[in-house]
């Protein structure tokens, strides 16, 4: 039962939620002209969260600009479905959240790459990671920002594997980076 108190907490603090000018700010930084837009597309409460997101990645010592920057767009990829005509805003995301965990096979059987249509919603539900990593190229993000995007919902990453599986690109180990994007997204 925690996680659907947990849910309904998260619903609460959506329904609230109002970015800080000086978040803003920080994602007018972090992000610069071309990715802002992507960003700002974000309905207020999945800005208020990716600003938490980032929030913890900080606070625990990740400075790594590319994982900042997936921090803030990593759930840009969801807006799709408001441009196929039903936005995924709370009322919606938090029984789709639900729907994935208790029934997920009729979830993947309803959702359907229409482009319009509460079928496409929930194909944007379960593919937008992958349509926001598309976006973030598409608007300059870099190459480790739009991996990190692509996968922060892959089956999450235990410490031992992020131990034993080191992939090195620029100095910068991305399954350690992806652990951290996904556990920070878990704890907000």
């Amino acid at each position: 039962m925690t996680g659907v108190s947990y849910r309904l907490g998260q619903f609460w603090r959506g329904l609230q939620a109002r970015p800080a000018s000086a978040d803003l700010a920080t994602a007018r930084h972090l992000l610069g002209p071309q990715a802002l837009p992507l960003f700002t597309a974000m309905p207020a409460d999945a800005q208020q969260h990716s600003f938490h997101v980032l929030s913890t990645l900080q606070a625990t010592g990740y400075d790594q600009p590319d994982l900042a920057v997936a921090a803030l767009l990593h759930d840009a990829g969801k807006v799709a479905a408001a441009q196929g005509g039903v936005a995924l805003g709370l009322w919606l995301r938090g029984p789709l959240v639900l729907m994935e965990r208790f029934a997920p096979r009729l979830l993947r059987r309803w959702a359907a790459d229409t482009g319009a249509g509460w079928r496409y919603a929930l194909y944007v539900h379960l593919e937008h990671a992958a349509i926001g990593a598309r976006w973030a190229a598409a608007h300059g993000c870099g190459e480790l920002a739009c991996w990190l995007i692509e996968h922060h919902q892959d089956v999450r990453l235990e410490a031992t594997q992020v131990e034993t599986e080191r992939q090195d690109t620029t100095g910068d180990d991305r399954l350690r980076l992806l652990a951290a994007l996904q556990w920070a997204d878990g704890a907000n």
